[in-house]
């Protein structure tokens, strides 16, 4: 097996109750223009009753929602506010603001400035959220460093002071209403954004019973409530209250306004001849049949005898069933070529083309699973128990190609890419039993007592990543129950 390199680097994680996330790196720095392919192969239990009348490819593509974005830049806060660096968007923007101040009029320089704030609010995010998350995650008493801390502090300045000068700058402008607007937004979401990780990296610190420094804490929590009384004075629409049921609607709104200069627009085809090959030709096969036994029928048989009409009718009910069981060996065996849907994805600040996605789903009996798959679904020595349930197969194919000559073209700081898939299992726990069980059992005391287990019902999925002729595997264990999924586990194999 082939070593996975940077380009299939994936993520996994538990979106919600009834969704897993899986986030793919795709890399768009590559020399050659080859599609990535990735197969998913899910291994479902029988008793959930999924099969191919009652979960069809309709139901899974409802099921599944699909992102494409870009990666944000990488830049820290030092240099995203560094006034020689011309790639930081604080820059960009001040600069376009000058063509605008000096009485150009260019709506496309407009565009740009919007598009330049956004990116800036989610580098900063980004850049809060990893050092929060990174002091979160490996601090402790005994590598405990103030000076990783008084740094988060000292990008908080270097943030608020410019973002406070940029907002300043624009609103004393004679600049498009458009402008003004983004650059309150930005306002108002990098307030939120630095209240709620402080909040964050305090929270953190006390559950590990870490103490710092009085004045660095009391200091962080007055940033934190600094902020959050900065948006009620400037009448901001995402000031915490306990009981305000629209907090989190605008909070959504925010982080999807500023985080749309990141994602890439995607447009369905409204029709695919390709994918109504396979029923064509089973159509085709059908009727070839049923004219065969037709011609026999005549020229052995009066068309007014019943052995005539006997023919006809029972050649007419194998005919549809010929139909529909070539259609559905048809839709396996050609889905190397076929596909159900293909998805053209745009840069939508040039509305440029940049590349492709096509989806195929099918059903694989368990006999014709590829020995690969198979191999990797097999080799679990602590959950031999899988092995030998019965299970249905299913797989669902994505192949993404990729523009690197227009992504080239239009950007030089957002380049790499990350494909987002969220699955949902809520169609397949509709036949599980009751999420827990009463286990009664006699203790060692000689007394009754009674356990609760969840029922749990593993979904395996195997992931098989191609690009070229690298490949490599991974495989994820999904325990569920009647409630969702109680918990999400990558398979060593």
């Amino acid at each position: 097996m082939i070593e996975r390199d940077e380009i299939l680097d994936s993520k996994f994680s538990l979106h919600d109750r009834h969704r897993f996330e899986i986030k793919l790196n795709i890399s768009a720095s590559k020399d050659k223009n080859e599609p990535y392919i990735i197969e998913y192969f899910f291994f479902i239990p029988s008793s959930l009753n999924i099969r191919y009348e009652t979960y069809t490819k309709e139901i899974f593509y409802s099921d599944t929602q699909h992102y494409i974005r870009f990666k944000t830049p990488n830049f820290s806060i030092e240099k995203l506010f560094d006034t020689n660096n011309e790639l930081s968007p604080y820059n960009k923007t001040l600069k376009n603001i000058d063509f605008l101040n000096s009485g150009a009029s260019d709506e496309f320089t407009v565009e740009t400035i919007i598009d330049e704030i956004k990116l800036l609010g989610s580098i900063v995010r980004a850049e809060i959220r990893d050092k929060v998350e990174y002091l979160t995650k490996f601090i402790s008493e005994k590598n405990l460093d103030t000076n990783l801390i008084l740094k988060l502090r000292q990008d908080i300045e270097i943030v608020n002071t410019n973002i406070n000068n940029l907002k300043n700058v624009i609103l004393s402008s004679n600049l498009p209403d458009r402008i003004k607007r983004s650059v309150l937004v930005l306002d108002e979401y990098i307030s939120l954004v630095l209240e709620e990780y402080i909040a964050d990296l305090i929270s953190e610190l006390n559950k590990k019973n870490i103490i710092l420094n009085k004045e660095i804490i009391d200091d962080f929590k007055n940033i934190s409530i600094s902020q959050r009384k900065y948006r009620e004075a400037m009448g901001y629409k995402t000031v915490f209250k306990k009981n305000d049921k629209h907090f989190l609607y605008f909070r959504g709104v925010l982080k999807k306004y500023i985080s749309s200069a990141l994602f890439l627009k995607q447009e369905m085809s409204d029709f695919n001849l390709i994918n109504h090959t396979g029923p064509a030709i089973a159509a085709g096969i059908a009727m070839f049949f049923a004219l065969i036994v037709t011609i026999y029928a005549q020229s052995k048989y009066a068309m007014n005898s019943v052995y005539f009409i006997t023919i006809i009718v029972v050649s007419y009910i194998f005919k549809d069933r010929i139909k529909d069981w070539l259609k559905i060996i048809l839709s396996k065996k050609m889905t190397a070529w076929l596909y159900d849907r293909k998805i053209t994805v745009l840069e939508p600040a040039h509305n440029a083309r940049i590349g492709y996605i096509k989806e195929t789903f099918s059903y694989i009996p368990k006999t014709m699973v590829p020995l690969d798959i198979d191999k990797v679904r097999n080799k679990d020595s602590k959950n031999n128990d899988d092995e030998i349930k019965e299970e249905r197969v299913f797989k669902y194919k994505r192949e993404i190609s990729l523009d690197l000559n227009n992504i080239e073209k239009y950007h030089k700081r957002r380049k790499d890419l990350l494909d987002i898939i969220r699955f949902s299992v809520f169609d397949f726990i509709k036949h599980a039993d009751d999420a827990n069980v009463n286990y009664d059992y006699i203790d060692d005391n000689r007394e009754m007592k009674t356990a609760v287990f969840p029922r749990l019902y593993h979904l395996n999925l195997v992931i098989k990543y191609n690009y070229g002729k690298n490949f490599n595997y991974e495989r994820v264990r999904l325990l569920l129950t009647k409630d969702g999924i109680y918990d999400i586990e990558e398979v060593e194999f």
